[in-house]
């Protein structure tokens, strides 16, 4: 797998990569997908092991640059497409917290939102990315009569986490009510809506 001139998306559906896709419509650029079948294990195959060693969707190319990890994907992009609007600029009071969130995703969220389902809920103090009740504080504290991460402005940070808590409502992870709001606000985005469309087979809402 060759990159090529423009955005390519790796993509597997009903994946992580919904976040690449639907900051990806956010942006409004040009992209093409290429599917990645983690259940037939495509991500395992050689050729796109030469683009990500870890063997994990999404993956993006932008022209000779490759980029792994949601949240340096997210990173990359916002800046590159979106620098200003989605992504605020360096000299910008918001971008510390604007960073912090982006990382805040994986390193905290999904991590606690993958074990706590399994019974799993170490103290705190016992690792890196804390307790599961802590985080479920911070992030309500921080959305508390605001609209979105950074206050009434939308951005990538939102993109972010607010894909992680959508995946981890719609498997019931995460205690209802808790958040709800948020990912309705979110949901109703035409760009959300047109990301979901196209990564999530209608198979997975049978019977819901």
């Amino acid at each position: 797998m060759t990159p090529k001139r423009g955005i390519t998306l790796y993509h597997s559906p009903a994946s992580r990569a919904f976040t690449a896709y639907w900051l990806l419509e956010e942006l409004g650029v040009a992209f093409k997908v290429q599917t990645v079948d983690i259940r037939k294990g495509d991500q395992k195959k050689p050729e796109y092991l030469k683009l990500n060693p870890s063997g994990k969707v999404p993956t993006v190319t932008d022209g000779k640059v490759v980029v792994s990890e949601n949240p340096a994907i997210c990173i990359y992009l916002a800046d590159r497409y979106g620098y200003g609007g989605l992504a605020p600029r360096i000299e910008d009071g918001d971008r510390g917290a604007y960073l912090k969130w982006m990382v805040y995703s994986t390193a905290v969220l999904d991590p606690l939102i993958s074990l706590h389902p399994k019974h799993i809920d170490l103290p705190g103090t016992e690792t890196g990315f804390g307790g599961f009740d802590d985080m479920l504080g911070v992030i309500e504290g921080a959305l508390s009569g605001r609209k979105y991460l950074l206050g009434s402005k939308f951005s990538a940070a939102d993109v972010m986490l607010g894909s992680t808590l959508s995946a981890a409502l719609f498997r019931k992870d995460l205690p209802e009510p808790a958040l709800m709001d948020y990912n309705a606000r979110l949901a109703r985005r035409p760009a959300f809506q047109r990301a979901a469309d196209a990564t999530w087979p209608a198979w997975l809402f049978a019977g819901t």
